[in-house]
């Protein structure tokens, strides 16, 4: 009989395709991992993954296991949802899935207070740019660009993300300001990778392509992008939230939005009644929604 536990180290390396990203995923050493293979291989009695230059193929006979282990994990973190579901106390962890243009700072601001008000629980933000599988217990809370579809899931709206046309006044002080779009094109401008505009392009609404295709200063990352306007490389998408406040920064046409996407509470039906993730749930609930205007730019 082999180990269990290689079960869900052989699911890893089998969705990542290789050693090095699935140890990357589990938080474990490669040399860790790749003893894990060998051992279940081991016991099993044949060959899991061809190694190849690129990474691991998975054999036919993996591909038979990787079916029935992803049931198995399935079950299991049904019993853990369960588990949780009945826990009643306010001690414990609450892991909160979001982006880093949230979680980074904003986010760590705001649930201070949550800290003060209920000292036992652990407040733990998993910053991460793809979406964290609620079901699979990768997270107990998320803050999403979009509306969840599995019926198990819990959703509440609570506020529209807005971004808007920004730059910073050193920049509009040598440059000059613009007057209108087509004047953007006379100016140096601040762009994400295509495969940002086409994420965005699938879960934001009115996404707004800008009438310049040039560009001084391009990232994948929107932290990147931001700090760009604040350093006066030139004009860029900023959001609204991260804006406010910031005396360096002028929103330049203000009826304009670059891009919207409302922003969903998320949660498992289950957790719901774990009186930690409960309390957390409904405070974020009350957070986001106190602070609509400013995600949405209007106060």
């Amino acid at each position: 009989m082999f180990n269990w536990d290689d079960l869900k180290y052989f699911l890893a390396m089998a969705d990542e395709g290789s050693l090095s990203a699935a140890a990357r995923k589990l938080s474990v050493s490669q040399p860790t991992l790749s003893r894990r293979l060998t051992a279940l291989e081991e016991d099993i009695g044949a060959e899991l993954f061809t190694r190849t230059r690129s990474g691991l193929e998975v054999t036919a006979l993996g591909e038979q296991m990787v079916q029935h282990a992803r049931h198995m994990q399935d079950d299991v973190y049904s019993v853990e949802r369960l588990l949780t579901g009945h826990d009643s106390s306010l001690k414990g962890s609450v892991v909160i899935s979001c982006t880093e243009n949230l979680g980074a700072e904003w986010l760590v601001k705001h649930t201070r207070p949550f800290h003060d008000q209920f000292p036992g629980i652990t407040v733990d933000i998993k910053v991460a740019n793809n979406t964290s599988d609620l079901l699979r217990r990768e997270a107990d809370i998320a803050l999403r660009m979009f509306r969840p579809v599995q019926n198990d899931l819990v959703a509440k709206k609570v506020a529209t993300m807005n971004y808007g046309y920004y730059a910073s006044k050193e920049y509009l002080k040598r440059c000059g300001e613009p007057k209108s779009l087509s004047d953007l094109k006379n100016h140096n401008f601040i762009l994400p990778h295509d495969e940002m505009l086409a994420h965005a392009s699938k879960q934001m609404k009115r996404p707004s392509r800008p009438p310049v295709t040039d560009a001084v200063f391009r990232s994948n990352n929107l932290l990147a992008l931001e700090a760009a306007v604040r350093e006066g490389f030139g004009i860029g998408a900023y959001s609204c939230l991260q804006a406010r406040g910031d005396e360096n920064l002028v929103r330049l046409f203000s009826d304009i939005l670059l891009f919207s996407a409302d922003l969903w509470l998320v949660s498992h039906a289950e957790l719901r009644r774990s009186a930690r993730i409960r309390a957390m749930f409904d405070y974020l609930g009350d957070l986001l929604t106190a602070h609509k205007g400013a995600f949405a730019g209007t106060d």
